[in-house]
């Protein structure tokens, strides 16, 4: 059985920025478009295990893009997907605003594909390694939580619980 592919979310009000870098995704993701942010959210929550990046536009209609960024930081989906925002208000201010809610890059329009596909290739590739080894590492926690107390655990109990004796001894 073929792996399912991965899905991208592009969220920009404009159809040509969905449809240019849909298509530079489209044969390694699943491509899901939304024309304002809350459709985007609604698509987020929806996928969110199954997302491998989220492009999101800031000045939009309905719900601008640092509304979203809210919401996504409440939810704590940005720790999980990397998120890209992608926009021609590149002020300090609006790059360190995006950047303060946790966005991994700030891309400009005009896009410059090859720039953003391999940008966007390396964070994935990141945040999946990164998500790997966090599994490994739970892995190999598990059996040493729940095999319980190693003995020399088991002797350093004892020998407080004898302190704590010759304590209470001293005391009365």
């Amino acid at each position: 059985m073929a792996e399912q592919k991965k899905k991208i979310i592009i969220i920009d009000d404009v159809e040509l920025n969905r449809t240019i870098l849909g298509e530079a995704f489209s044969k390694k993701y699943d491509v899901l478009e939304a024309e304002d942010g809350w459709e985007g959210l609604e698509k987020i929550m929806a996928n969110q295990d199954d997302i491998a990046a989220i492009f999101l536009d800031i000045i939009m209609p309905e719900m601008d893009g640092f509304s979203v960024l809210s919401e996504l930081e409440n939810k704590e989906i940005m720790k999980k997907i990397p998120l890209f925002i992608i926009t021609t208000e590149t002020t300090d201010y609006v790059v360190e605003r995006a950047y303060d809610y946790g966005v991994i890059d700030v891309i400009q329009k005009p896009f410059n594909l090859l720039i953003i596909e391999r940008r966007v290739a390396n964070i994935i590739e990141l945040f999946e390694s990164r998500s790997q080894l966090e599994s490994n590492c739970a892995e190999k926690a598990a059996p040493a939580v729940s095999a319980g107390p190693s003995e020399k655990e088991r002797e350093y109990k004892h020998a407080l619980a004898q302190i704590a004796q010759i304590i209470n001894g001293i005391a009365k």
